[in-house]
C-alpha cells in the first residue's frame, strides 16, 4: 500500500491533483483545504490513504497524518463515503470535526456540502469517544469563537509548512513575523505571507 508520496504538483483539478514522482504521475484526491496549499509546480509531501478496488487503485492525500486518520474515521461511519468525508475535511480542520463530535454539535458538521442533519448526527454518535480532541479547539467551539482563528490557524499553517519541507525553526519564525503584520490573518493569508517570507533570499 502507498502511505506517502513526495514530488512536484503538475496539475490541480477540482477534487484532485496530479503529482509527479520520479516521472510517474499519480492522481491524488484531496480536500479543498489541502488543494489550496498545493499549487502547481510546488514540491510537496503528501500522506496517502490507498483504496484498492477491482477496477481501480484510488489515492486520497492529506497534508497531515491527522487529516488521514480523520478521513479513515469518517469513512468508517455508515453512510459516509469518500466524497462526504472530503466535503467535511474541505470545510473543517480535523481538530474542528473532533471538537464538534465531542460537544454533540452535529449542526457544525452540516456546514459541509452534502452532509444533512441525520448523517451529521450519525457521525457524532458513531465517533463519540473515538477521536482525539484538542482542548483549545473545544473551548473555541463551545464559546462560539470562530474555529478557524488563533491557534487553530497557526497549527494548520505550521503543518502545511512542515509538509512543504520547511524546518520547524524556520516555520515558527515565519509565522511569528507574519502575525506581527497581520495578527488576525486567516489560514490562506497567513500561509501566503509565510511562504513569501521564506522564499525571499537571505
Amino acid at each position: 500500500m502507498i502511505a506517502w508520496l513526495s514530488g512536484e504538483v503538475i496539475a490541480v483539478q477540482e477534487d484532485h491533483l496530479v503529482l509527479n514522482v520520479q516521472g510517474v504521475g499519480y492522481r491524488v484526491f484531496a480536500s479543498d483545504r489541502d488543494l489550496a496549499n498545493w499549487p502547481k509546480d510546488t514540491a510537496v509531501a503528501i500522506h496517502i490513504h490507498t483504496v484498492v478496488r477491482e477496477d481501480a487503485i484510488l489515492l486520497y492525500g492529506f497534508a497531515s497524518p491527522q487529516g488521514r486518520e480523520m478521513y479513515r474515521a469518517l469513512t468508517s461511519v455508515p453512510g459516509v463515503g469518500p466524497k462526504s468525508a472530503m466535503a467535511l475535511l474541505s470545510t473543517l480542520a480535523p481538530a474542528q470535526i473532533a471538537a464538534a463530535v465531542a460537544l454533540d454539535r452535529a449542526a457544525d458538521l452540516t456546514k459541509a456540502k452534502g452532509i444533512g442533519k441525520r448523517l451529521a448526527e450519525t457521525i457524532v454518535v458513531k465517533l463519540k469517544d473515538r477521536l482525539p480532541v484538542d482542548l483549545d479547539t473545544v473551548q473555541r467551539v463551545a464559546g462560539a469563537v470562530p474555529v478557524a482563528s488563533g491557534q487553530a490557524v497557526i497549527a494548520d499553517v505550521l503543518s502545511a509548512l512542515a509538509n512543504l519541507g520547511y524546518r520547524a525553526n524556520l516555520a515558527d519564525a515565519a509565522v511569528a513575523e507574519a502575525r506581527k503584520h497581520a495578527p488576525d490573518a486567516g489560514f490562506d493569508d497567513l500561509l501566503k505571507r509565510c511562504l513569501s517570507s521564506l522564499r525571499r533570499p537571505g
